[in-house]
């Protein structure tokens, strides 16, 4: 029997953070499951969820990540999942991928995101990037990519307009696409 955990890490991004962390699973006999793990501007963030054999304890799971936070200077939490967390969720709806483009300004991720969640839309993964305008007069470049489930009697024929005329009020361009297999 094994048990599951997710683990956070942060740091300051540098060569050898996944392999630190990687390696102390793989050292003490886990299997990585699932995971994102990316660099934020100067920071390295980590959140997987991974499987432990019963024959490792809570107390050397917690002994082993904190002398890897020290190692590599990263702040850890690890938590153990409850049974009902332990099953993989069940895909609520059609995925779609949602993309916002235009020039950056307050209130995009939040506005797009509140549109979402009054249609019951599931917003499974955002992933945003600002790039730095060329010369102080432009507005720097905002990229945003959700992926998302509609919920059952939401249409795409529904949603995509409702969408575009937010992304028009916002001064963004925004798309709606169907996700045909699972997308890494």
């Amino acid at each position: 029997m094994t048990h599951r955990w997710i683990i956070t890490a942060l740091g300051k991004d540098r060569p050898g953070i996944v392999a630190g962390v990687t390696k102390a699973l793989y050292q003490l006999g886990c299997n990585l499951e699932d995971s994102a793990m990316t660099r934020l501007e100067g920071e390295f963030a980590v959140m997987l969820i991974f499987s432990a054999p019963a024959k490792q304890t809570d107390e050397q799971l917690r002994r082993a990540f904190e002398s890897l936070g020290r190692k590599l200077k990263l702040t850890i939490h690890l938590q153990p999942l409850s049974a009902g967390e332990a099953s993989s969720p069940a895909k609520r709806g059609r995925a779609y991928l949602i993309s916002v483009y235009g020039a950056d300004q307050p209130g995009i991720v939040y506005r797009i995101s509140e549109a979402l969640a009054g249609l019951k839309v599931n917003i499974t993964d955002v992933q945003t990037h600002r790039s730095a305008a060329e010369g102080r007069r432009k507005p720097s470049l905002y990229v945003m990519i959700l992926e998302v489930e509609l919920p059952a009697g939401l249409t795409e024929a529904v949603l995509e307009p409702r969408l575009k005329a937010l992304g028009k009020a916002m001064g963004v361009e925004v798309s709606l696409r169907s996700v045909e297999a699972d997308v890494l």
